[in-house]
């Protein structure tokens, strides 16, 4: 048990690395500018979008690998975590999952980061999925989670409700705009687990789906 307790902890640190890396180089690097401008012509300020820690994923292979790797984590814990993947053509090298995306850090209700969704951009040219997700893990189960839920846990217990929403941006614009009780599920079906939450952050839930 203590053993398990002590990955589990070994994951929240490697998440929230990755977290500051992901948010540094959204804000500091020139490759990211696009998405910067993205999420300008969205109508999304620094000021909330740092509230919600987005950043983004290089484009580079191995980026985010090298430099948890050099932090002391092992390839083991990379992969237990989500954020690198087995290749099945080069001998079992790994990769990182995340490449040329924005990303929306997800956090437990202690704010801790149990996960990521990853958005490619709008004029991405390499093809894949419009949203990824991390895997599911030993911390990271999407069923559960409700995208900003942590943030907006006060702000729902003052108005006695939650807005919940589909989309990560959806919940942030809510934010930006004087509705801090916003959530989002992530654009899945809505789970019993998640229902669970909602009552627990507020007696009433608005769908704004």
């Amino acid at each position: 048990m203590a053993e398990r307790r002590r990955q589990r902890e070994r994951l929240y640190e490697l998440l929230e690395r990755t977290t500051q890396y992901y948010e540094r180089y959204l804000w500091e690097s020139q490759e990211a500018g696009p998405a910067r401008d993205y999420l300008a012509e969205r109508g999304l300020g620094e000021e909330v979008l740092r509230t919600y820690r987005v950043g983004y994923a290089p484009s580079a292979w191995d980026k985010v690998l090298l430099v948890t790797r050099r932090a002391g984590f092992s390839q083991d814990e990379l992969i237990a975590a989500g954020l690198v993947i087995r290749s099945e053509r080069s001998k079992g090298r790994v990769y990182d999952r995340f490449r040329r995306r924005i990303i929306f850090p997800l956090a437990d209700m202690r704010g801790r980061v149990v996960g990521f969704g990853a958005r490619a951009m709008a004029t991405d040219e390499h093809g894949g999925a419009k949203y990824i997700n991390s895997p599911e893990s030993d911390i990271f189960h999407k069923g559960r989670i409700l995208y900003g839920a942590h943030l907006a846990r006060h702000a729902a217990a003052k108005a006695a409700s939650v807005i919940v929403t589909e989309g990560y941006t959806d919940v942030i614009a809510l934010h930006q705009a004087g509705l801090a009780n916003a959530i989002c599920i992530m654009g899945t079906s809505l789970t019993e687990d998640q229902v669970k939450e909602l009552v627990r952050l507020a007696p009433r839930s608005v769908l704004a789906l």
